[in-house]
C-alpha cells in the first residue's frame, strides 16, 4: 500500500487544510496566518517548486474515486484578474459576464457517474501557446493510458473540433456534443439541411474521418458518433455535462479557484491542483457522512483548524 503521508508534504497539508477549512483569500500569507509555526515563505517555495502536480493528483486521489463505466466531460472556465505583468493572464471570453475581460482560463476534465465528481486534470491556457483545443487533446491521451473506459465523453461545442473528433474516434470511445450550425455535413451547412424545427441525419462532418448523426431540436445542434442513440437518449446523456458546471461553482465559491494571487504561470497551476485535491478530500468526506459538500464545508469553518490534514483515511481504504 502506498504511503500517502510520505506524499503529501507538511507544506501541501497546511495548504489543504486551509482551503477546506477557512474560505479565505488564498495567498500564502492569509493561509499561514492560519497556523502559528509556518511561514508563507514555505507555502511559496511549495506553489513554485517542480511537483509532479497533475500525476500525484490522480495518484493519489482521482484513482481512488472511480469505478467502471461512468462519463468523461470536458469544458474550460474563466475568471478575471486585474494583473498586468502576470502570467498566463490575457484578454479572455467570459460566458457569465457575456464580453471578453483580462483573466485566465482553465481547461477541466471530470469524471462523473452522475452524482459524484472526479477531476481527472486541468491545464492553464497560456497565450501563445497551445490551444484549449491542444490541451484538451492531451487530457483525454492521459485519461485513455490510465485506463478509464467512459461510457461516453460530453463536451460542448467549442471542443467538437475536427482534432478532437478523430481523436475520440482512434479511442475508440463514444461522445455526445453540442455543434455550431455552420459545419459542414456531407458538404451542406447544417442550418440549410432542415426548414422545420426537428431533424436529424447522418453522415461525415469535414475532415472528421467516423461517420456521424446530427440531431436538430430548435436552433440548437447536437453530434454523436453513437448512430443508435434517438434524440431523446442523446439529450438525456448530454444533461450529464451540467455536472462540470456545477463543479466549477463549488471549485469557485469553495476552493480557491481565481483567488489566487501568484504572478508565476507554475504557481498559479500549483494552486490550481490543490484546489482539486482539496474537492477530492472534501466530496469523499461528505459523502461518507450523507452531506452535501457545501454543508460540509460549512461544518468545517466553524470548527479548530487541525494540525494534521484529516479526511485522508478515505483514500487509504481505497487503496
Amino acid at each position: 500500500m502506498v504511503n500517502l503521508n510520505l506524499q503529501i508534504t507538511p507544506a501541501m497539508q497546511a495548504y489543504l487544510i486551509g482551503l477546506l477549512f477557512r474560505n479565505t483569500r488564498s495567498t500564502c500569507l492569509c493561509l499561514a496566518s492560519l497556523f502559528d509555526k509556518l511561514s508563507h515563505d514555505s507555502l511559496n517555495r511549495l506553489l513554485h517548486s517542480d511537483f509532479p502536480w497533475s500525476r500525484r493528483l490522480w495518484e493519489i486521489f482521482a484513482s481512488r474515486m472511480l469505478h467502471s463505466g461512468g462519463w468523461l466531460v470536458l469544458d474550460d472556465t474563466s475568471w478575471q484578474r486585474f494583473a498586468k505583468q502576470a502570467e498566463a493572464v490575457s484578454w479572455v471570453w467570459s460566458s457569465t459576464n457575456g464580453k471578453v475581460q483580462r483573466g485566465s482560463q482553465v481547461v477541466l476534465l471530470m469524471w462523473t457517474d452522475g452524482k459524484r465528481k472526479v477531476p481527472i486534470a486541468c491545464r492553464l491556457w497560456e497565450k501563445g501557446k497551445k490551444s484549449k483545443v491542444e490541451l484538451a487533446c492531451q487530457m483525454l491521451q492521459e485519461a485513455k493510458q490510465r485506463g478509464i473506459e467512459p461510457n461516453y465523453v460530453l463536451f460542448d461545442s467549442w471542443y467538437t473540433a475536427k482534432q478532437i473528433l478523430n481523436l475520440l474516434g482512434e479511442l475508440e470511445w463514444k461522445y455526445v456534443g453540442r455543434i455550431k450550425s455552420n459545419r459542414l455535413l456531407d458538404g451542406k451547412q447544417l442550418k440549410q439541411r432542415w426548414q422545420q424545427r426537428f431533424g436529424q441525419a447522418e453522415g461525415k462532418l469535414k475532415r472528421v474521418r467516423e461517420e456521424v448523426k446530427v440531431i436538430k431540436d430548435g436552433k440548437k445542434y447536437w453530434v454523436t458518433n453513437d448512430r443508435l442513440l434517438n434524440a431523446a437518449q442523446l439529450k438525456q446523456q448530454y444533461r450529464r455535462r451540467q455536472q462540470i458546471e456545477e463543479t466549477f461553482r463549488v471549485l469557485k465559491q469553495e476552493f480557491g479557484w481565481g483567488n489566487c494571487r501568484a504572478r508565476k504561470a507554475k504557481a498559479q497551476k500549483a494552486h490550481l491542483h490543490l484546489g482539486l485535491m482539496a474537492l477530492c478530500l472534501a466530496q469523499q468526506a461528505s459523502e461518507s457522512k450523507g452531506q452535501t459538500i457545501y454543508a460540509f464545508k460549512q461544518a468545517l469553518f466553524r470548527q479548530p483548524i487541525p494540525e494534521q490534514l484529516p479526511f485522508l483515511e478515505h483514500f487509504k481504504d481505497a487503496a
